[in-house]
């Protein structure tokens, strides 16, 4: 007798020390996931992106939401989720038992679990923290929190959170994202019919999605509307209303198929990896971060296209590898309007306007002209355009020009107009290698560059948005602007973490960037970039070619816009026996500009006041012309043979 009662006694201890324990653990569980709860950081809140005018570019993280507050969602939305989920939600407590009962009976007669009975209580519980897996110890935690929550939040907080956090399908997160996937709208606004179609959707996403399940989705939304009359949620003359209205789904934009706008994805990648080197990844894609950049939707469109099908023209109209990239800054304040770095984000996510290290060829020539005329050239004094060589050890440079010729005596202002090597190379060694690297370096450009005359054709390596950046120190006729990608970043709590104003660094004197720009106008007026004339309003640039064509360059630009544009190979290889700048970048250029610019106001660059008296004579009194000796009037394409 002793030894049945010594073993049902520990049958009983066994099972109260099991019992104990699962009860502790449940305990340690819930309490944990509920205080996450009280903390606030219960569900992710994805980052978003927008555009200069406050438009949504892009989305980072697994879930997109948009937390709204209760008085932000539509009443009829309400109605129809608590018709389609929980019509008695406001009067039982976390936990129907009728439902339960009505559950467990219909769970008995078909032998399985077919239907849950949960509270939106619960399923805000199970949508929260818990996994699909219907366990018994999963069904205690989950009436556990529920009534955690119940005894800690007001019903319409909890329905608040609920609408918030359920899923609607085409990845859309809560309701504010639900209906701006789905109807272009904010939650505010929607009707009883596209409530009750939204409300549908919560049981089956995939199944009632309208998009591809449109009768699936019709019927679900009827039986929605029939539940709203039944518990007196609508009237009778408002479900007629809204049987007999037509649901207009909005077009699924390519923001709603991959999370991002693709015409900006190299745009967006930058800033995406700007964020996650400064925030981390868990913040940018759980954090709810805002993010303001600067880019012009409207000119990035028009960047994407320029670039398309420029890359297609040249390449006979099918993409075969060559790739092109551009970048336009507004130079008043630095601000990256629009970006491109390839031909195609899908086929290569290789930024070639940020990370691509390329020759700058004939490009590169404006910042040995610069630093002439700070020395006191002018552009109407000459050089020498004539056969010379340089001894390096055993190996002799003898430089060429693109036609092969040579002009004798050439101004400085014919010999940045054509690009003539020979006199570009003379010139950079009467104003010395070591202050044209000074100034390169003034103006952002920080890759390594030799110490020698073949710099004056571009020779080393750097990238188009340090160059074209550089450009906007001629366009601002000597103040170097910031790039500035990303204007403000607004956390979740809507306080203003990051905020990046314009700086404006002046680097050189503004008489001479005003003479610089007009001898640059000259490139566009009679040189190698004629074709830039089509553009219809002053602008001034450059053309870059370097060695067998491998890197084609055009950057230019007008008063308010710098924008530098590149063609050529991954590999390095030649783009062709003709190509040059002026066939192969420009005309993208070109394309982008005329359409950035429609119907923007003219503006042409205005002499400083300490413009010298040479200088107001040969570009403001008009009565002094191109000096030019009479050889050089007599050239028409005077190129390089490096660069064009």
């Amino acid at each position: 007798m002793k030894k049945v009662l010594l073993i049902v006694f520990l049958i009983f201890f066994l099972v109260f020390i099991a019992f104990t324990s699962f009860v502790v653990s449940l305990y340690i569980d819930t309490n944990k996931d509920f205080q996450t709860l009280m903390s606030g950081s219960f569900f992710p809140v994805p980052t978003t992106v927008y555009d200069s005018s406050g438009k949504k570019i892009a989305i980072f993280g697994g879930q997109r939401r948009q937390v709204v507050s209760f008085d932000q969602i539509s009443n009829n939305m309400k109605k129809a989720i608590l018709a389609a989920e929980d019509a008695r939600f406001y009067e039982h407590g976390p936990i129907s038992f009728r439902a339960i009962g009505r559950a467990l009976f219909e769970d008995i007669m078909h032998g399985r679990i077919v239907q849950g009975g949960s509270t939106i209580t619960q399923q805000l519980v199970k949508n929260l923290y818990l996994t699909p897996s219907k366990t018994i110890y999963r069904k205690l935690k989950e009436a556990v929190l529920a009534y955690k929550i119940a005894n800690h939040l007001t019903k319409n907080e909890i329905l608040t959170l609920y609408l918030n956090t359920v899923y609607f399908g085409n990845g859309a997160y809560g309701i504010e994202s639900a209906s701006e996937i789905y109807f272009d709208k904010h939650a505010s606004d929607l009707t009883i019919a596209e409530s009750a179609m939204l409300a549908g959707l919560v049981q089956a996403p995939n199944a009632y999605n309208p998009y591809y399940h449109p009768e699936l989705a019709a019927k679900r939304t009827i039986y929605v509307l029939n539940n709203m009359l039944e518990n007196h949620f609508i009237t009778k003359q408002q479900y007629l209303e809204a049987v007999n209205s037509k649901i207009v789904l909005a077009h699924q934009s390519e923001m709603t198929r991959y999370g991002y706008n693709p015409k900006a994805a190299y745009f967006i990648e930058y800033v995406r990896l700007w964020l996650i080197n400064k925030y981390g990844e868990d913040v940018v894609n759980k954090g709810g971060l805002k993010v303001y950049t600067t880019i012009d939707m409207n000119m990035q469109r028009d960047a994407y296209n320029a670039v398309r099908s420029g890359i297609l023209r040249l390449s006979g109209g099918k993409y075969n590898g060559l790739e092109s990239a551009l970048i336009s800054i507004d130079p008043r304040n630095g601000y990256v309007k629009a970006l491109v770095g390839g031909f195609d984000y899908q086929i290569s996510q290789y930024n070639r306007a940020i990370q691509a290290k390329r020759q700058p060829g004939s490009a590169f020539k404006p910042i040995v002209y610069l630093t002439a005329l700070e020395q006191g050239w002018k552009p109407t004094d000459t050089i020498a355009d004539e056969p010379i060589e340089f001894k390096t050890g055993n190996k002799i440079w003898r430089p060429e020009n693109y036609s092969h010729t040579f002009h004798g005596q050439v101004t400085l202002q014919y010999a940045l107009a054509h690009s003539v090597n020979v006199a570009t190379i003379n010139l950079l060694s009467k104003v010395g290698v070591e202050n044209v690297i000074a100034n390169a370096r003034k103006l952002g450009i920080t890759e390594h560059i030799p110490d020698n005359l073949t710099i004056a054709l571009g020779s080393f390596s750097t990238t188009l948005a340090q160059l074209t950046r550089a450009y906007c120190a001629f366009d601002n006729m000597g103040y170097l602007p910031k790039l500035i990608f990303i204007t403000k970043i607004v956390d979740k709590n809507g306080n203003v973490i990051y905020e990046d104003k314009p700086e404006l660094k002046n680097v050189f004197p503004q008489d001479v960037g005003y003479v610089l720009v007009k001898m640059m106008q000259d490139v566009i007026k009679e040189g190698t970039g004629v074709a830039a004339q089509a553009l219809g309003r002053p602008a001034a640039g450059k053309t870059g070619t370097t060695n067998e064509s491998r890197d084609n360059w055009f950057i230019g630009f007008t008063p308010q816009l710098v924008t530098g544009v590149w063609v050529g190979y991954d590999d390095n290889r030649s783009c062709g026996p003709t190509a040059v700048g002026a066939t192969m970048a420009l005309p993208i250029w070109l394309n982008y500009m005329q359409n950035a610019l429609a119907g923007k106001p003219v503006e042409n660059w205005k002499p400083p006041s300490n413009l010298p008296a040479w200088a107001q004579a040969l570009y403001l009194n008009q009565n002094v012309t191109n000096a030019t000796n009479s050889t050089n009037e007599t050239i028409t394409n005077a190129t390089n043979a490096t660069n064009y």
